[in-house]
């Protein structure tokens, strides 16, 4: 039998988390000091903490000095690289302009002829068509033509002279140039210049000259922007470590104007901080390695069966003789899987990581949609059960505790979002029907599987955690009904009442008022389409998170409640919504709220009932208010309204047309006279606020404990299977 939730045990249990966190031999020393000997030793621990803090900060500079030294080294080397490349690149390069050059020395020649010719041309047109006078020395047609053949012979030379230029650097050149096997060689250029005497093979010859630089041009311009990415990413992580290196420096500037003791927490809590990062970032890296192992895994049983069904046919293939000669090869022998029991085991130090990853930081919309509903209160429940077969009744108490408590955490931090709140009502539900259904008493076996009985709890009797588990489930609900409320009001008025459904019915206003300025029905914000949206919502989440079909009956019963008494108390409060028409609307309006409940199959919830009263005054609004019979009708009709909320609606009717009269005064009397023996509330306004008391009727589970795997996305890699 375990003890109360009350009890406590002695200091045994208690343990000291400081050992973990040892940064350096000096913090060590200043731990062991006060366990060595009783001298006052408190003058030494801030000299040796300053002293390790400037050791810490004189290798940090070392580290930094080193890491510049090492960027130096490889950006030589990366100069070396590229040296080399252009050493290697640059043959290329002259042997391109040794071409342009040869090419260049050929258009020289040929216009050094073409003015050769040129020049005989004129001189034999000279001849043979000018009289001797105009030719004759001293005229002045000759000194014109001596002058044009001066300068003509003029251009000539200094054409030859760059000739002569051209052919002394091609052979220069052809000499630096050490001839290679390859289409860039020197005299493979040089003969084929020699050999191209068409202008037509020239130019082609040009045109791929001026490709082959483009490419050159493109890769050059894609390497420079390869570089310059990788500079800019090195800038960007340079300022990112000297934004680190400042924030280091601040830190240890801080710790040195912090006493001792301060500055020892102050220590242990950054290197705490720095731990957590890294075991998150290491956590990711796990669930990414188990998505590859998952990955392979299945590609591994896939080619295993390929490979199966290849060896199968190549077997049918093989005649007896043949496999009877052939070597036996080994045989891998497969592990049988472990039987597990149903229960999972932690560490005692990992508790606060349990009830933080699987309840205070858990997002309930991703476990909802991935998983199977109520994960979490079987994780928790497998926990306890290992805990139950050790015997360790201070670890099931801890456990519970912290489960309860963070439940609690979980929804006053969130409580006003409705599937936090759903989500924790139904783990919560769960979690004390398998503390239940487990507990061993014959009330709550009689559903078990035989295996399901073995899994039962052995040495501790919960009842009095079930009492408080249940109690919590109680507060979760009228958290969850306090949010439904919030959302559904605003909606309510507007969609039931405000709202025209049944188009043309109220076009004609009633007689005497005038028509209600109202933003919302004008603009249209809510109808009951609105209401049946959120209601579909709702519903849909619930069932998501695995909430019993019962306690989901009582938040359909409470969600009608609110609706039905926000609309009546609107209703009593309003004249110009007390009409035959708007009766006609709201008495559509619930017709649609029961369609939906036959939808959901929820008929049997106690919703429909709710709104009897809503139904009773949209009836009233439309019967005939005249005579005895009229109003002897109208008293058996309206039981569950109130005498006063009948006297009300009679009172604020109000005619459509000049056709309808008002309820008369004597009739508004003859059914108060009717009413006086009925025994009901002078309570005018129904309580929007009333919940009913709600109930968790036991609902046991199929599920098999041994056959719940635990999901890597939880991040509960430190709990194993048992």
């Amino acid at each position: 039998h375990v003890p109360k939730p009350g009890h406590k045990r002695t200091d045994s249990t208690h343990s000291s988390n400081e050992s973990e966190y040892i940064f350096s031999s000096e913090i060590a020393e200043m731990e062991d000091i006060p366990s060595r000997t009783e001298e006052p030793s408190e003058k030494k621990v801030p000299l040796d903490m300053s002293l390790f803090l400037k050791l810490q900060k004189r290798v940090t500079e070392l580290e930094q000095e080193k890491q510049v030294m090492q960027d130096e080294l490889d950006r030589k080397e990366e100069q070396v690289l590229r040296s080399k490349a252009k050493e290697e690149e640059r043959p290329q390069i002259r042997g391109a302009e040794l071409e342009y050059e040869s090419l260049k020395r050929q258009e020289l020649e040929s216009e050094n002829k073409k003015l050769k010719n040129e020049l005989n041309e004129l001189r034999k047109a000279l001849s043979e068509k000018s009289a001797p006078e105009v030719t004759a020395p001293g005229a002045p047609a000759y000194r014109v033509l001596m002058e044009q053949l001066t300068s003509v012979s003029e251009e000539l030379d200094v054409r030859k002279e760059e000739v002569l230029i051209l052919r002394s650097q091609l052979v220069s050149q052809k000499e630096a140039i050490q001839p290679k096997n390859t289409m860039t060689d020197s005299t493979i250029l040089l003969e084929d210049v020699q050999k191209m005497k068409d202008k037509g093979e020239i130019a082609q010859a040009y045109i791929g000259l001026k490709e082959t630089n483009r490419l050159l041009e493109s890769q050059l311009q894609s390497q420079k922007r390869s570089h310059e990415n990788e500079a800019e990413a090195l800038r960007g992580e340079i300022q990112s470590l000297k934004e680190e290196n400042n924030r280091q420096q601040q830190l240890l500037a801080q710790n040195l104007q912090l006493p001792p003791e301060a500055r020892i927490e102050a220590s242990l809590q950054h290197e705490i901080t720095r731990l957590t990062n890294e075991n998150l970032d290491l956590m990711e890296q796990l669930e990414k390695q188990d998505k590859t192992v998952r990955k392979l895994k299945k590609q591994l049983k896939v080619f295993a069966k390929k490979i199966g069904e290849l060896e199968v046919g190549q077997m049918e293939n093989i005649s007896p003789g043949q496999i009877i000669d052939e070597p036996i090869r080994p045989v891998n022998i497969p592990r049988k899987e472990k039987d597990f029991q149903g229960m999972l085991e932690y560490k005692k130090e990992d508790e606060q990581k349990l009830v933080k990853n699987l309840i205070l930081e858990l997002k309930p919309r991703g476990v909802a949609v991935n998983l199977i509903p109520g994960l979490p209160a079987y994780i928790l429940f497998m926990c306890v059960r290992h805990a139950d077969y050790l015997n360790d009744d201070q670890k099931v108490r801890s456990l519970l505790t912290s489960t309860i408590n963070s439940i609690k955490k979980v929804l006053k931090k969130r409580g006003d979002d409705f599937e936090t709140v759903s989500f924790w009502l139904s783990n919560t539900c769960r979690f004390l029907h398998c503390l239940k259904q487990y507990s061993g008493e014959e009330g709550f076996m009689k559903h078990n599987t035989s295996r399901q009985n073995e899994h039962c709890l052995t040495n501790f009797d919960l009842a009095e955690y079930r009492q408080v588990l249940s109690d919590l489930a109680i507060q979760i609900y009228q958290q969850l009904v306090r949010v439904l409320e919030n959302i559904l009001q605003p909606m309510i008025v507007s969609g039931m009442l405000e709202h025209e459904t049944i188009q043309g019915v109220s076009g004609v206003k009633p007689t005497g008022l005038r028509k209600r300025t109202s933003s919302i029905a004008d603009e249209g914000t809510y109808t009951l389409d609105s209401i049946l949206r959120q209601l579909n919502s709702f519903h849909s989440v619930m069932c998501q998170h695995g909430m019993d079909p019962e306690l989901i009956k009582q938040v359909v019963k409470q969600m009608f409640y609110i609706i039905g008494a926000i609309t009546l108390n609107n209703l009593l409060l309003r004249k110009d919504m007390c009409s035959w028409s708007k009766g006609m609307q709201i008495r559509y309006n619930v017709s649609q709220l029961e369609e939906w409940l036959r939808d959901k199959n929820l008929m049997n919830s106690g919703a429909k009932e709710t709104l009897e009263p809503l139904i009773q005054a949209a009836q009233l609004l439309q019967v005939k208010k005249k005579t005895d019979d009229d109003a002897e009708a109208i008293c058996s009709m309206c039981n569950a309204l109130t005498t006063a909320q009948i006297v009300k609606v009679l009172n604020l009717y109000t005619p459509v047309n000049e056709f309808e009269e008002r309820v008369s005064v004597s009739f508004i009397r003859t059914i108060q006279m009717r009413l006086r023996d009925r025994k009901d509330s002078p309570q005018l306004l129904m309580d929007a606020k009333h919940i009913f008391p709600v109930t968790f009727p036991f609902n046991p589970s199929s599920l098999a404990l041994e056959t719940i795997q635990i999901p890597a996305s939880l991040g509960l890699g430190f709990i194993s299977r048992v």
